[in-house]
């Protein structure tokens, strides 16, 4: 037995070291393999159970190869964007398959030298494809079956990761959320002078939109009032407060075509209808707009504009209610005064082109559906007015601007003082009104069109004999009116009647305030509202599921890093907004964290995926496979994916590669040892068969 199994013995220290040399030689030629995890071959002994305390039985050895797969290799900078390295524990997620499916195993690796191949997966040199969590725009992860709504980023299943692809990332726009703009207002302007900042913004289509922020300054010192009118293609432009409130509403219905005989618009509840005939006549329902003798579309436009102002009292030539644009004679605005409407729309005006065409069929108008120019907030007005439905009473008194007019009914009309006649009509009244507010108050020009009287709610034809409103505009500083008693008189926005006796203030929060050293002190303007893009592109506005507002920025109140008013010119100094163009894909980032961003060439940058990073708790246990790849065994126990960065995840590193763990110092040096015990071996097998023979020779 000691013979043989001293032959034995040398036998299984040839077997062992041989299986020491081949991880060695492994170990050397995948020196340069990425992510590769050098094999240590250690042994073991094997013991023949001793039956006599005097007599030794060989055993032998066995060796055990183990591969030190939880050793971090060197990290070596890449060239390529979309090779990544792990610093510190886990292995990326890969996949045989590009799409995967459930007969397709997910394994483990640390080899991240990813490209793109020609579908746009990201796969690695051994033909595994990463895998990653897909995310939404703002880098939530999402499943990837779209027929679940709650990721789970515990679970490894098609379900929830995919492979990533960037040829699905396709392009990019970015709606503009945000407008800053910087300028010097000129404090030595004058009522009514205006300066504008041209501004380019994006919508969500990405087309390139442009506007005019108009600054005009106010009857007030160190105050200026902003507007800006719809961009072309869109319905209404309404600038708001920082609660919402409208500042300014302006809508605009663009010509296209000369509209056709019969067709009609319905402005502010009244039907306006096209006639080419010029025999048609108004109705109490339907006001007939001629055109019989016009020939262009822009002359249709302004046939339009006179009719509205004279069908509805709601718009005159003094209100600039509705008006041709200036930069467009095919253009009509519409703004909203905040003074009072017909009952048919408290809200704003209403305007509905749909049926208005061109002989043709077609659209007449850009803009095809009805919108709404909102009512401005009573904060923001130029104008207030009193409705009288009935005479006053005699000895009635109007305390208006710290004058006191008392209402007579024996009082001659006309004679310009502080006395009104309330003898004949309400229109009369009115008239000797104004007549004795002009002539009465400084702050109040004799003939000027601020202070005037109109119809409220009248559709009628003429309407002029018929004045039952007094129209009161803002000044250069607040002023009260005072009836002492009223039968009928309805307050300035139309929606509640005056309480006699009541001190009702006349002023206006203007948009920009500076104070007396040019620096901001209140921003009445802080956002923009833009409707009915004819492109298609989302509405900017409240509504989640369209774009938000453009937020207006006009800087800090107190300081001067935006809008100031100093004793300069007219000066801009920066304008910024954020948005853009279309872009295609141009690259990718990923961050430590394993967030996989797309890169557009129009600056914009989306999150697309999410790289998982699964730990082990046993890595060393992980089944080895062909493409430095391994997958979880029962010794190593079920992966666990965590975000990267985290916990005990490693950090994702971009552009980096893991370098090989083998040290080929160390290699060569156990080579010549293994090489010796292969040696020694041998020499043990041929000397227990020279003993052999020694013992047959005997028995001859």
């Amino acid at each position: 037995m000691s013979l043989f199994g001293a032959l034995s013995s040398g036998v299984s220290g040839l077997t062992a070291q041989s299986s020491a040399m081949g991880a060695i030689s492994d170990n050397i030629t995948n020196v340069s393999t990425v992510g590769y995890k050098n094999t240590q071959v250690d042994f073991q002994t094997l013991v023949t159970t001793q039956t006599s305390s005097t007599f030794y039985s060989a055993g032998g050895v066995q060796s055990k190869p183990r591969q030190d797969t939880g050793v971090q290799g060197l990290l070596q900078s890449s060239t390529s964007q979309t090779d990544i390295a792990i610093s510190g524990r886990g292995f990326f997620v890969v996949n045989e398959a590009s799409v995967p499916s459930i007969n397709n195993e997910f394994l483990y690796s640390r080899a991240g030298s990813f490209f793109q191949d020609d579908e746009g997966f990201l796969r690695n040199t051994s033909g595994f494809y990463l895998q990653g969590w897909p995310t939404n725009a703002s880098g939530t992860v999402v499943p990837n079956n779209k027929s679940l709504s709650i990721p789970n980023q515990n679970v490894i299943s098609t379900d929830y990761l995919a492979s990533v692809n960037l040829n699905r990332v396709g392009g990019t726009a970015s709606a503009t959320t945000k407008l800053s703009i910087g300028a010097n207002l000129p404090s030595n302007d004058t009522e009514n002078t205006t300066r504008k900042t041209d501004v380019q913004f994006f919508d969500t289509l990405g087309n390139a939109n442009t506007m005019s922020i108009v600054y005009t300054k106010s009857n007030r010192d160190n105050q200026w009032n902003v507007t800006a009118n719809p961009p072309p293609g869109t319905s209404v432009l309404t600038l708001e407060d920082s609660s919402g409130n409208a500042y300014s509403s302006v809508g605009q219905l663009e010509f296209t075509g000369r509209p056709a005989n019969d067709t009609q618009i319905i402005i502010n509840g009244i039907t306006y209808q096209f006639d080419t005939s010029g025999a048609a006549t108004d109705t109490a329902t339907v006001k007939q707009v001629d055109i019989s003798s016009t020939t262009t579309v822009a002359q249709d436009v302004a046939a339009l504009v006179a009719k509205v102002i004279e069908a509805d009292t709601d718009f005159d030539t003094t209100n600039n209610r509705i008006k041709v644009s200036s930069g467009s004679s095919t253009t009509i605005l519409i703004k909203e005064d905040g003074t009072g409407l017909n009952g048919s729309s408290p809200a704003g005006i209403s305007i509905d082109p749909s049926g208005l065409l061109t002989s043709t069929g077609a659209r007449a108008t850009t803009q095809e559906g009805s919108f709404t120019v909102r009512k401005i907030d009573a904060s923001y007005r130029d104008y207030f007015q009193f409705t009288f439905a009935s005479l006053p009473a005699n000895g009635v008194t109007a305390a208006i601007n710290g004058i006191t007019y008392t209402f007579q009914t024996t009082e001659a009309a006309g004679d310009n003082d502080t006395t009104i006649s309330t003898a004949t009509t309400v229109a009369a009244m009115l008239a000797d009104l104004e007549a004795a507010i002009e002539a009465n108050d400084p702050d109040f020009a004799v003939g000027g069109t601020s202070l005037r009287t109109r119809i409220n709610d009248s559709q009628t034809e003429p309407p002029s004999t018929a004045a039952d409103t007094l129209v009161l505009p803002v000044l250069s500083s607040s002023y009260t009116v005072n009836f002492s008693a009223t039968t009928g008189i309805t307050e300035p926005d139309g929606t509640a009647s005056y309480t006699g006796g009541t001190a009702f203030t006349i002023d206006k929060s203007n948009a920009i305030v500076f104070d007396s050293d040019g620096i901001p002190s209140a921003f009445n303007v802080a956002e923009i509202e833009i409707l009915d893009f004819a492109n298609g592109a989302a509405n900017m506005d409240d509504d989640p599921s369209n774009s938000p507002q453009i937020t207006l920025d006009f800087g800090t109140v107190t300081e001067a890093n935006g809008m100031t008013q100093f004793g300069a010119e007219f000066t801009p100094v920066f304008i910024t907004q954020n948005g853009s163009q279309f872009g295609t894909f141009a690259g990718v980032t990923i961050d430590t964290d394993g967030l996989v961003t797309a890169l557009f060439d129009n600056g914009e940058t989306r999150p697309v995926f999410k790289l998982p990073i699964a730990t082990f708790v046993n890595v060393n246990a992980m089944g080895s496979r062909s493409g430095n790849v391994w997958n979880a065994t029962q010794g190593s126990g079920d992966p666990t994916l965590r975000v990267a960065d985290n916990g005990p995840a490693g950090q994702v590193i971009q552009a980096s590669l893991e370098a090989s763990t083998v040290d080929i110092g160390t290699e060569f040096t156990k080579m010549i040892v293994v090489q010796r015990a292969f040696s020694a071996a041998s020499k043990i097998i041929s000397t227990a068969d020279q003993m052999l023979e020694e013992l047959l020779r005997t028995k001859r």
